[in-house]
């Protein structure tokens, strides 16, 4: 056998070798940085069941972006914090207060009060209505 061949097999049973030696050790090759942007990323659009008559219809981009964070409130604050005003109004799970995007809903930020406890918000705009007590008049 040419040497160049032998050569380049040796390479590749090495190389196969390594990645069944990580694989068996179960090491993660990931960095903190790489983990965290794959759990940046929303899920725009997604399935849901319709039970009562057995199909299934595509969900909106904002409801599947709402439903992949139901029940985790802390995580959702930070990614609203990252959608534009524009995409902000369009969800269900975020208003936008005080020039930026965070978790709530109809009825104010999830997350309202300061450091001191005080409210941090005088309105907010959820899917394009002003509430609260000084909302801008046009």
């Amino acid at each position: 056998m040419d040497e160049k061949i032998k050569y380049t097999l040796k390479i590749c049973i090495f190389v196969l070798f390594a990645f069944a030696i990580i694989n068996m050790l179960s090491v993660n090759l990931n960095t903190e940085e790489t983990q965290q942007k794959i759990s940046d990323i929303a899920l725009i659009e997604g399935l849901q069941l319709d039970i009562q008559h057995g199909t299934q219809k595509l969900a909106t981009g904002s409801q599947a972006f709402c439903d992949s964070y139901k029940g985790s409130s802390g995580i959702l604050n930070g990614v609203c914090g990252k959608l534009t005003e524009k995409n902000c109004n369009e969800t269900s799970c975020c208003v936008f207060a005080n020039k930026k995007c965070v978790a709530g809903s109809a009825s104010g930020p999830t997350y309202n009060t300061g450091e001191n406890g005080k409210t941090n918000t005088m309105h907010y705009y959820f899917q394009n209505q002003c509430y609260g007590d000084d909302c801008p008049t046009v």
